[in-house]
Formats: structure tokens, C-alpha cells, sequence
């Protein structure tokens, strides 16, 4: 793999902001696994009531009038991605503190101030729909030098909030590995579904096709780009890496109806190879967007370090 960074050049037209919310608590309660990855249904019934037809915009993107990619997208996803922290589970204490991550893409930066409200009266019900009440203190930006700035307190008016906003081909720039192999550690489960299956040990060449559409639909809805005119090409630079699942585990985390468990896996998957030169990009993206079922809500999180030889 070329050190040197490769990716489309339209994605310096895209931006994005990752905004971390402070939330004091004032209940008590247990946050589960599946409180943080189920949060979207609470999140949404919260809009509804708050924001009416105006929540529609927030987590229901309108289908694409291009043919070509209502083929390809199908129904696009939300323009912002949750990011909880998996290690944040099991009782809380009134008068803890935590915290909550927020990704808005392109577009989806407008809404920043219409997702607040809607955390402000999550607040009101609890964190887990039921318990664990809490009020937003401050909000803070991730500036492209790695470090977090405030840029809003609750005396402050949601018209004050401007976050500062970083370019997608700036923040690959910044993020691309100097070592010719990395790893992507999974922190939260992957659940991939393919013709109704489940895949408990995916194979990297059935793992990426999810990267790949994951990020285009969320350039092309909401920064209205498309870096990949030809996916075949990409896919089939995917076949050249070469890939070893490290530490596989499948995490069940909700129990369904029928029995089953709800779950996908985490775990460290190691990369190597040429086919890393045209695919990282892809792989970089998807450690923002999210892979998989849930990747909207925290499912499907990871990040990408250097291999350790």
C-alpha cells in the first residue's frame, strides 16, 4: 500500500461536523447495550411529538430523482450517524456525567439545531426511554487537529450554534496510515445481512460491498457527490486484499419476539495488500459512517489503526 493518500477528488465539496454533547444526569437508571443501539424508535417518537411534519427531513431523507441511483441507494439513510460508546454501560448515578457523539454530513449540518431539541426532550424521558433523565449542558466540535472545542452552553440560543466544519478530503488527509498494513477493530457488533443470512465471519470481500454502498449513498445524498463512477473496478480491487479476522466474537444485544437474538460480531480485522491503495478511502469513510444494520445509531462502529508486525 502507497503511503501517499488516494482517494476521489470531488470529496473536497464535501464537509462534515462530529458534535459531542454533554449530558448531565438526573436519574438513575442501567444503560444496556441495547438502549444505545436501540435508541432510534425513542429518538424518533421524541421528533415526532416535538418537531411534527419537520422530523420527516430529519430522519427520512426524500428518495434521489436519479434513476441510476434510486437503483443503487435504494432508500437513503439519515445525514447524521450516533456514535455511543460501548464501554458506557450498566448503572448510572444521578449527577453523572456522559457523553454522547453526533456525526452530521453535508447538509445534515443544518439540522444540528432541530436534533437538539429532540435530545433536550429525550432528556425528559430518560436516556433508555424510561429512566436516566438528563439535560444538555454544552456541546463541543472535533476539530481536524484532533482536538475538541465548545461552541455551545445551555444559556446559550440554539441560533448561536455554529460548529466548525471539516472537509472529507482535508480529514483523509490527515487520517492515512504511513504503514503498508492496518487494522480496523469493530466496537460495537456488524450485523450484515445477505439474501435473509446473517454473516457470523465475513469474509472481507463480502464486507466491503457494505462499506462501499454505505458511503457513496451518503455522499451522493447529502454532499450530492459521486466518487465512484465505476463500482466494479472498486469491488474487484477489494479481491487483492488480504484479510484475517483477530479475536471474532459474536455479541447478542437484544433478544426478539421468536427467540432469537438480535447481534452481529465485533473484533479486529487485519489488512494488507495492493488492493488497499484504491479501496482505503472506502474503509476511512465507513470508520464515520458506520457499517451495517443500525450503522445509523451506532451498530457497526470502527476505527482504523496501524498493524503491529
Amino acid at each position: 500500500m502507497s503511503s501517499y493518500p488516494d482517494y476521489p477528488v470531488c470529496l473536497s465539496q464535501g464537509d462534515f461536523a462530529i458534535i459531542r454533547f454533554s449530558l448531565e444526569l438526573q436519574g438513575s437508571g442501567c444503560l444496556a447495550l441495547d438502549h444505545l443501539l436501540g435508541i432510534g424508535p425513542v429518538l424518533r417518537r421524541a421528533a415526532r411529538d416535538l418537531l411534527g411534519a419537520r422530523s420527516t427531513a430529519l430522519f427520512e431523507p426524500p428518495l434521489s430523482t436519479d434513476p441510476t441511483a434510486l437503483r443503487r441507494f435504494q432508500k437513503p439513510a439519515p445525514g447524521f450517524v450516533l456514535m455511543p460508546d460501548p464501554d458506557r454501560v450498566g448503572e448510572l448515578m444521578a449527577g453523572d456525567r456522559c457523553s454522547l457523539d453526533l456525526l452530521l454530513l453535508g447538509g445534515a449540518v443544518q439540522s444540528l439545531g432541530d436534533f437538539l431539541l429532540v435530545l433536550q426532550r429525550l432528556g425528559e424521558r430518560g436516556l433508555n426511554g424510561e429512566t436516566l433523565r438528563f439535560a444538555v449542558s454544552e456541546a463541543e466540535v472535533l476539530g481536524l487537529d484532533g482536538h475538541w472545542r465548545r461552541f455551545w452552553r445551555a444559556s446559550q440560543r440554539k441560533a448561536e450554534l455554529a460548529p466548525e466544519l471539516m472537509r472529507l478530503d482535508a480529514w483523509l488527509e490527515r487520517a492515512w496510515p504511513q504503514q503498508p498494513a492496518v487494522t480496523i477493530d469493530f466496537t460495537t457488533p456488524l450485523r450484515l445481512v445477505t439474501q435473509g443470512k446473517v454473516l457470523r465471519c465475513p469474509r472481507f470481500s463480502q464486507l466491503f460491498p457494505f462499506m462501499l454502498r454505505r458511503v457513496t449513498a451518503m455522499l451522493h445524498t447529502h454532499c450530492g457527490l459521486e466518487p465512484v463512477e465505476d463500482p466494479a473496478s472498486v469491488l474487484a480491487a477489494a479481491g487483492d486484499v488480504e484479510a484475517d479476522w483477530q479475536a471474532l466474537r459474536w455479541v447478542d444485544w437484544r433478544e426478539t419476539g421468536d427467540r432469537e437474538a438480535l447481534g452481529g460480531v465485533t473484533g479486529t480485522l487485519a489488512l494488507a495488500g495492493a488492493g488497499l491503495d484504491r479501496t482505503l478511502w472506502v474503509v476511512l469513510l465507513a470508520t464515520l459512517f458506520g457499517v451495517g444494520k443500525g450503522a445509523t445509531y451506532g451498530a457497526g462502529r470502527c476505527r482504523l489503526t496501524t498493524a503491529v508486525s
